[in-house]
């Protein structure tokens, strides 16, 4: 557990590096572009993409840089996309991928459990509870009917976003070795 905190120690000073900026800007810059191939199923449902940029992005440079990434990346996705008036709860749940994504992949070898694991939480707690409570907050729906709705979207979406999150970071795991990282 300590080695834990040293990490997050280390990382903080990251902040200050180059690099690190750098690189998680591109990354931001392809979650962009990812997010433009967005495939909406209906006003409050939709599949997207940009998560496979975070996840790559928080394999390689960490919690620090892409919890404050994903902030502005939410604020920059809603400034280049509204959708329906600004809610800050969205920036909370990317805040919350980013750290997730981090804690299991950053600085570590990617296992198969690892990224089922981290699919399950985050569909869980940021697609199925924080995403209903904002739209039932937002719009005054049900959050049982909203709930409801993204179950089986995200059973049938659970297999394929977790090979796909499985195929890069295993890319980005071999091209680690070759990429400067500080």
């Amino acid at each position: 557990m300590n080695e834990y905190f040293v990490m997050l120690k280390n990382n903080v000073r990251s902040l200050k590096n180059t690099h690190v900026i750098v690189g998680v800007a591109l990354f931001c810059g392809l979650q962009i572009v990812l997010n433009t191939f967005n495939v909406y199923l209906g006003p409050t449902l939709r599949i997207t993409f940009g998560f496979l940029a975070t996840a790559a992005s928080c394999y390689f440079y960490g919690p620090y840089p892409n919890i404050l990434a994903a902030f502005f990346m939410d604020l920059i996705g809603y400034a280049m996309h509204p959708d329906g008036p600004y809610f800050p709860g969205y920036a909370l749940n990317a805040m919350l991928m980013a750290f997730i994504f981090s804690s299991f992949f950053y600085q570590q070898k990617i296992k198969l459990w690892k990224i089922i694991a981290v699919r399950a939480l985050i569909v869980i707690i940021n697609y199925m509870i924080l995403n209903s409570l904002w739209l039932s907050m937002m719009y005054g729906d049900s959050f049982i009917v909203l709930f409801s709705a993204r179950i089986v979207k995200n059973l049938l979406m659970f297999p394929i976003d977790a090979a796909m999150l499985y195929a890069i970071l295993k890319i980005c795991e071999r091209l680690k070795p070759y990429i400067k990282l500080k």
